[in-house]
């Protein structure tokens, strides 16, 4: 299932209230390492919201509401706030773990790295000594 958020950014202009919305692919928004703030950036496109306006301007001073979770994405939000350090910590970790499995099983013939924690802890020390060289 895919990690999605909906970001939605509501204001008022002339008197008309507008709820421009975006859904934002986290998958593939983690791997540009933007924060949150950029979202709006996304929301701008969507919308067809020109730059150069006096909605953009209030657009951007508005507050950021997201909803609508999916996937694990779910587990990150708390009262309309999206903790997205918190999900990229979490996808880099399972990202890993999946990589140390992949070495379990080549090398060491383990196929459940889960039922030998001793190992799986020494393979996630070796690969965070290694992050560190780099």
């Amino acid at each position: 299932m895919k990690n999605t958020i909906k970001i939605t950014i509501p204001f008022s202009f002339k008197g008309e209230e507008y709820t421009p919305y975006a859904i934002i692919d986290l998958d593939d928004y983690i791997q540009s390492n933007d924060c949150l703030s950029h979202a709006f950036n996304i929301v701008v496109q969507k919308n067809n919201i020109n730059q150069y306006s006096y909605e953009y301007e209030v657009l951007e001073a508005s507050p950021r509401i997201f909803s609508k979770p999916t996937g694990i994405a779910a587990d990150f939000l708390t009262n309309q706030n999206f903790d997205l350090d918190g999900f990229k910590k979490n996808q880099l970790e399972k990202a890993t773990i999946e990589k140390l499995k992949i070495i379990a099983s080549d090398v060491l013939n383990i196929d459940d790295l889960e039922s030998h924690q001793d190992i799986k802890q020494a393979l996630l020390r070796a690969y965070d000594k290694g992050k560190e060289l780099y």
